[in-house]
């Protein structure tokens, strides 16, 4: 039970770092990015610190530049945006304006995915031209690789809706025609993996992808194999309400036939009291 604990603690722990080191780097955005309606920029104006800040853009399109007014940059690149903010302050106050602008947050092109990813969720478009391809490595893959399809869902409400099916054996042997363009919107339902579940005295504990013909030992094995403080003879399969005790010991050694495992299956590797 401690073990498991220690497990879940250094989990979460990883996961913190993760959040935290995302949140301190900026939003990388292709060049070929448009900005829109509810995204937000940092513009900085070299030398001009009043000028410079965190700016939304607004329904009209625009972002309001203080002593500049309002500058129309939805649409625009961030090449383009910092072009017409230039012109705008070089019309003003300042002789030879030198602008740096950053995406700060995207909201006016958000994309999904859900289902057998590694990370599913929300993302930002962040170019003018993205993949599903593109949206799967973000996403941390496929949790199962062998995943033959996936669907696109495109458009608000179920009686507008497009399904685009997507070819993921196809996609994934190089075919550029099943590797479908995204558009703002559409969300990427990739069918949950089917997994069964090791953890305890084992070196990798987690989840993992259900195969055809996995057996209890391959499963302890695809975990690394159990650790030297392992009680390998009282192995335990939890299915649903129920649990049996396995003597993974003799099964290795040939003496018991090994058990076949079903999806949403748990095994169990105890600690020996020695």
């Amino acid at each position: 039970m401690v073990r498991v604990f220690r497990f879940l603690m250094g989990a979460w722990l990883c996961l913190m770092q993760i959040m935290i080191a995302a949140a301190a780097e900026p939003l990388a955005v292709d060049v070929s990015y448009e900005l829109g309606i509810g995204d937000s920029v940092a513009v900085e104006v070299l030398g001009q610190p009043d000028m410079s800040g965190s700016f939304p853009i607004g329904p009209d399109g625009a972002v309001e530049i203080p002593y500049a007014g309002r500058v129309a940059i939805q649409g625009f690149t961030l090449a383009g945006a910092r072009e017409q903010i230039a012109a705008r302050l070089r019309d003003g106050f300042v002789k030879n304006p030198q602008v740096v602008i950053r995406v700060e947050q995207i909201n006016s092109k958000i994309i999904k995915v859900t289902g057998g990813v590694a990370h599913a969720g929300e993302y930002p478009l962040t170019a003018a031209h993205m993949r599903v391809s593109d949206l799967i490595v973000r996403a941390g893959g496929l949790v199962d690789p062998s995943t033959p399809l996936a669907e696109v869902w495109r458009g608000a409400n179920d009686a507008s809706r497009q399904v685009i099916v997507v070819d993921l054996d196809r996609l994934t042997k190089g075919d550029p025609a099943a590797d479908i363009e995204l558009m703002p919107g559409d969300t990427l339902a990739v069918p949950p993996a089917q997994q069964i579940f090791v953890d305890g005295n084992v070196k990798l504990a987690g989840s993992y992808p259900f195969r055809d013909g996995m057996t209890l030992s391959t499963a302890v094995a695809a975990a690394g194999g159990a650790d030297g403080s392992a009680l390998t003879s009282k192995v335990k399969l939890i299915r649903g309400k129920g649990q049996t005790i396995i003597n993974l010991r003799r099964v290795l050694r040939g003496l018991d036939a090994d058990v076949m495992l079903k999806p949403g299956d748990h095994v169990y590797v105890p600690e020996s009291p020695f």
